[in-house]
């Protein structure tokens, strides 16, 4: 009996040990560089092998924090304070004073096509008027999250990027993840904090955020299994079909009219979820309203959530193609608008749309060029109809002054014109007293 009980304590072991080998050999490569965010730091503050994203709000907005504006944040290592540092010796921080900011990092990496990637990363946030160590206010929303674009591209406004849902890691290291399946060689992978939230004031003299301890693994490799046994199968049915088909040809004629009734079958597929359509319009008059004679705005980006997380981003073409957003579940959405610097909005920044299933929505921003914007600045913010309307308008005060010149010309003629008549009868009068 000693034995047998020996045997299966021997036997347990063994397989124990197999499956601490199996779990290593499961264990995922990190794939991103410098994930610790430790030493050395580029000169814009930003951790090694990373690069720096922010917004910037439209300067009209900086008056008043109510206002919920983006201003371009500031970035650095943190080595002193041990709490907020994750793991290593450094933590990438992003913060600012006085003025709230929506920014982070981000790293583009080589991957599979076809892969399915996680991202996943530890953030602290604080946000208060008193220094350090003091709390941070609890109300106050940071809104941190993780994005990944699946091709790449390394702009955190592509549409393609898929965002996880916010947390609020006040005084405390939290994890958020976000997976995609990637559809390049590359995806880019982005930290974020937002603490712009408009209509409340959160400007604060310490607005910051810590990112540390990041990572990047394949959890799904690309579909290796193929169906390429199946193909071989159908082979053997065309066979014996082969030998029928002079007769069952003609009869199956009518068998393929039933493929219209297939049709009606998928009619249903549009209520599979609700759209919303997005488009921003050339409002000239600032009327906030699109009038017949007003074109449409480009290079304005939209962003679309819901209460939990942010749907997805995109950027007006400057067409009458709206962006549309479509398969979403029922339910109450938040659209917002970000402006270049040359564009000011006419209509508010962002609104929010209740959808039903299988129902469309469709939503418009209004923008116009400021009037200080220069010719420049105009064709960047694809709008180049506005353009001539200012050259226009120049005309007339350039042609003013050369008015003005030729009128004094004039006159100058006629003063020349009387002195020269009362030359002439000067000298005609001297001639006559001279003969008298």
């Amino acid at each position: 009996m000693r034995k047998i009980s020996f045997k299966l304590l021997l036997l347990a072991c063994l397989l124990l040990g197999m499956g601490s080998q199996t779990q290593r050999s499961v264990a995922q490569t990190n794939l991103l560089q410098n994930a610790g965010f430790e030493l050395p730091y580029n000169s814009d503050g930003s951790a090694n092998s990373w690069g720096r994203w922010f917004r910037v709000s439209s300067a009209d907005k900086f008056a008043d924090c109510v206002n919920g504006y983006h201003k371009e944040p500031h970035w650095s290592a943190e080595t002193v304070s041990a709490p907020l540092i994750q793991a290593g010796s450094a933590s990438q921080h992003v913060g600012n004073s006085w003025d709230t900011w929506a920014a982070g990092v981000l790293q583009t990496v080589s991957v599979k096509p076809g892969s399915t990637y996680r991202f996943t990363v530890w953030a602290r946030g604080r946000g208060s008027n008193e220094d350090y160590p003091a709390p941070s206010e609890g109300g106050l929303r940071m809104d941190v999250q993780v994005g990944i674009d699946p091709n790449g591209s390394g702009l955190w406004s592509d549409g393609d990027v898929k965002w996880s849902g916010f947390i609020q890691p006040h005084d405390q290291w939290q994890q958020v993840s976000v997976e995609v399946t990637a559809t390049g060689d590359k995806v880019t992978v982005f930290t974020a904090g937002d603490y712009g939230l408009e209509g409340v004031n959160q400007c604060r003299a310490h607005l910051d955020v810590w990112f540390d301890s990041a990572e990047l693994i394949e959890v799904g490799p690309p579909p290796t299994n193929t169906p390429v046994p199946q193909p071989t199968s159908p082979p053997p049915p065309p066979a014996p079909a082969a030998t029928n088909t002079p007769i069952p040809t003609a009869t199956l004629v009518p068998t393929e009219t039933a493929v219209p009734t297939e049709v009606p079958t998928n009619t249903p597929e549009p209520p599979a979820g609700a759209t919303i359509c997005i488009n921003a319009f050339a409002d000239d008059n600032a009327n906030g309203q699109f009038d017949t004679n007003e074109g449409f705005m480009g290079s304005v980006a939209f962003r679309l959530a819901n209460s939990a997380q942010v749907i997805g981003q995109a950027i007006s073409s400057g067409t009458n193609e709206p962006v549309c957003f479509e398969g979403l579940a029922a339910g109450e959405y938040q659209i917002e608008q970000v402006v270049p610097g040359p564009l000011e909005m006419t209509t508010a920044a962002n609104t929010t749309v209740t959808v039903a299933e299988g129902q469309t929505a469709g939503v418009q921003f209004g923008s116009r060029l400021r009037l200080e914007t220069d010719a420049d600045s105009v064709a960047d913010a694809g709008a180049p109809t506005v353009e001539p309307t200012a050259a226009t308008d120049a005309v007339p005060e350039t042609v003013e002054t050369p008015e003005e010149g030729a009128g004094l010309g004039s006159y100058s003629g006629l003063i020349l014109l009387v002195a020269a008549v009362l030359l002439l009868g000067g000298l005609l009068f001297a001639v006559l007293r001279r003969s008298a």
